[in-house]
């Protein structure tokens, strides 16, 4: 019982998540949180109504370099992961919402963002002023940001920026002075669409390096119920394992759910 984290041990390896069975009781309500820094987040598919059994759970949006603490709440209780950190030995990192396409980035500029206030202004002929029209709901408006890549990286980049994806940035704790003062404010993730790139070289000439114009749109995750999965079949099958071998691990089907087969 109660919920356990793990990180897949790949380069910004994803986050596993699991609510033992038994934790929740079954026919209640349940919803799982991510928390660090102050910081909160609803983990992808994380709510639904409990069977009774276990949960098992994948955050592709956990923070880098950060103690991160998972909650289950239910209307009879809750309980709490002990903290994990998803480890990243780069710079500033950039990936697709479900934590592929990878990209070591040096993250510059002044965390600008331009926010939607959605309001129309309608000019009536006899009023010196406008009428105004509010939207109930402000826009999350846009990020842009400066960025420097070089290598492999440069590659990742253009490859990340050419699939149709809704993006996530990660702030670094571990390169940010004010975090380790515990005064800054910069969101630890920010998940948007790109919608502006150019790049160019820089005057370096012990490497190749470019810099980056990028400008996205904040948004939202998509397909945000949809279970990510911290293994897949093809992962099992990339082990090479037997149903011999597989059956000798002596697993029952929680367990068998449990197992980050790239691991194995």
């Amino acid at each position: 019982m109660g919920v356990s984290a793990r990180v897949r041990s790949d380069p910004a390896g994803i986050v596993q998540v699991v609510v033992g069975a038994g934790t929740v009781p079954a026919g209640e309500w349940w919803e799982v949180t991510g928390a660090a820094r102050g910081q909160s987040w609803p983990v992808r598919a994380g709510r639904g109504v409990s069977t009774g059994g276990q949960v098992v759970l994948a955050d592709a949006l956990a923070p880098i370099n950060s103690k991160v603490t998972y909650t289950v709440v239910y209307p009879s209780g809750a309980a709490s992961s002990a903290p994990v950190v998803r480890p990243w030995a780069g710079l500033g990192l950039l990936t697709d919402v479900v934590g592929g396409g990878a990209v070591d980035l040096l993250w510059q500029g002044e965390d600008q963002r331009d926010l939607d206030q959605r309001v129309t202004a309608h000019e009536v002929a006899g009023r010196p002023t406008p009428v105004l029209v509010f939207d109930p709901v402000m826009g999350a408006g846009t990020l842009s940001l400066t960025a420097r890549t070089a290598g492999a990286a440069t590659g990742a980049m253009l490859a990340l920026r050419g699939r149709p994806v809704v993006v996530a940035l990660f702030h670094n704790p571990a390169h940010c002075h004010q975090c380790r003062r515990g005064a800054c404010d910069i969101d630890l993730v920010t998940v948007m669409a790109l919608t502006s790139v150019s790049h160019k070289r820089t005057r370096r000439a012990d490497v190749a390096e470019r810099v980056w114009t990028l400008k996205g749109t904040l948004a939202s995750v998509p397909e945000a119920d949809r279970a990510l999965g911290v293994s897949t079949w093809d992962d099992l099958d990339a082990a090479r394992l037997t149903w011999d071998q597989v059956g000798a691990l002596h697993l029952d089907w929680d367990g068998f759910d449990r197992t980050i087969w790239q691991e194995v």
